[in-house]
């Protein structure tokens, strides 16, 4: 740590405490998302079904908060992300129960064939 960034008050400890767990994502996945933020979305969606039980059948629950803290979206960004993964058929929502709360669900098969399709393309 050098004098003049210890004179501004940044200290090892505080750069440890800014710099938390980086979020990261596939980049292969902007293409097919239509961009940057549905991207991280799906990548996020994907790392969490990955360790999810057989029996859920690939539903795994995540509030906006869970979303907010796991990829740093805002609700809006959130939002704006889902309504796009719906509408190019690589994320299923549903509601369940009372007070309602959201489910999600991959469609690797469709992600796979978006992924291959963009693959196509960019080889012509």
């Amino acid at each position: 740590m050098n004098a003049r960034m210890e004179s501004l008050g940044i200290t090892p400890q505080l750069l440890l405490e800014v710099f938390d767990i980086p979020v990261s994502f596939h980049r292969c996945l902007v293409p097919i998302t239509g961009g940057v933020t549905s991207a991280l979305m799906l990548s996020q969606a994907i790392w969490t079904s990955q360790s999810l039980e057989p029996s859920a059948d690939g539903w795994f629950l995540r509030s906006q908060e869970q979303w907010t803290q796991e990829t740093g979206l805002s609700r809006w960004e959130q939002e704006t992300a889902r309504r796009a993964l719906r509408r190019s058929g690589l994320l299923e929502e549903r509601r369940v129960g009372m007070p309602a709360k959201l489910w999600f669900r991959v469609r690797a098969d469709a992600v796979w064939r978006a992924l291959q399709a963009h693959a196509g393309a960019a080889d012509r």
